[in-house]
């Protein structure tokens, strides 16, 4: 029996796994002033790789190769069968504003892949503030993104759900920042 799972799953379902992890912490925290470690570092990792499958996603839609990390090895057949290696993140938003012609800066989200990094190589450090900030803030870079770059190539039955996704983002990252510290 073949198995397939579709990129835009993964693009979803990495996007509704930071709203699903945003429940348990904001409770939490406004309950008992806790500071969940675990929540916040999944909402950190998920909200990392939901914007590097968003990129590549966008620069699938402008031409498949350029999620290749050397465009000069891109061919259909590997690409079809996803044995290549692909793009990393700050090569991918450079691609996606050089070529793409997107015009954001993402820099919320730059701090929250830095986050990432050092969760998965090192220790993250830094104020509970800042992190509620960069997180809240790159939540919004993303929902511009995804409604100004995503959006209207998502086939039909997908929009609706991205949409309810992204109003999700906009008030998580506005309950984020009524927190106080």
């Amino acid at each position: 029996m073949k198995y397939e799972l579709h990129f835009l799953n993964n693009i979803y379902d990495s996007i509704d796994s930071v709203n699903v992890e945003m429940d348990p912490f904001l409770d939490m925290f406004r309950r008992e002033q806790y500071f969940d470690n675990c929540c916040i570092k999944h909402i950190i990792c998920d909200l990392s790789n939901c914007f590097e499958l968003l990129v590549k996603y966008r620069l699938m839609e402008e031409h498949w190769s350029l999620v290749f990390a050397d465009v000069n090895k891109a061919s259909f057949v590997t690409y079809e069968n996803g044995d290549f290696v692909s793009v990393d993140i700050k090569s991918a938003i450079s691609r996606v504003q050089n070529i793409c012609g997107v015009e954001q800066d993402f820099n919320a989200i730059k701090i929250v892949q830095q986050y990432r990094n050092r969760i998965m190589h090192y220790t993250l450090c830094d104020t509970t503030e800042e992190i509620i900030k960069n997180i809240a803030n790159s939540m919004r870079e993303i929902k511009m993104f995804v409604e100004t770059e995503i959006i209207e190539s998502l086939p039909e039955e997908a929009k609706q759900d991205f949409e309810k996704a992204m109003k999700d983002y906009s008030d998580n990252a506005n309950r984020l920042e009524e927190l106080k510290f």
